[in-house]
């Protein structure tokens, strides 16, 4: 299967990690990926729909988005979840969400170990589907 990871550079420190658990478990599982960095989650959607012009198989999206004090973090996540969805189910291509939403740094740390998971269900997903 050819596979992408897309991951956000906003944050790196987290998304860096949480691609970090993706690649591994893909590699116990003998996949390959492609990696693309974008500068942030809001991008995501955009590299999404230009990758599966090509080849591809299905993607991890990875990025991660920390409330703040303004309404800029609801405009950002919403954008970003609906245009994920939108391309996946346009292009009939799984992509597994992996952008964390949360209210702080530590609320993302604790869930950089579920990263396996977006692998387990990408493979999941495009074997079976």
């Amino acid at each position: 299967a050819k596979i992408c990871i897309i991951k956000a550079n906003f944050y790196s420190d987290v998304s860096s990690k949480l691609y970090a658990g993706a690649k591994k478990e893909l590699l116990i599982n003998n996949m390959n990926h492609k990696l693309i960095n974008v500068p942030g989650s809001f991008e995501i959607p955009l590299a999404c729909n230009k990758i599966l012009e090509k080849d591809i198989d299905g993607i991890i999206a990875i990025g991660c988005l920390i409330k703040g004090e303004t309404d800029h973090y609801k405009y950002i996540a919403e954008n970003t979840t609906y245009g994920i969805q939108k391309v996946s189910l346009e292009k009939n291509k799984p992509i597994i969400f992996g952008v964390l939403t949360v209210n702080n740094i530590d609320q993302a740390e604790a869930r950089i170990e579920s990263s396996t998971t977006y692998a387990e269900n990408l493979v999941e997903m495009v074997c079976n589907y």
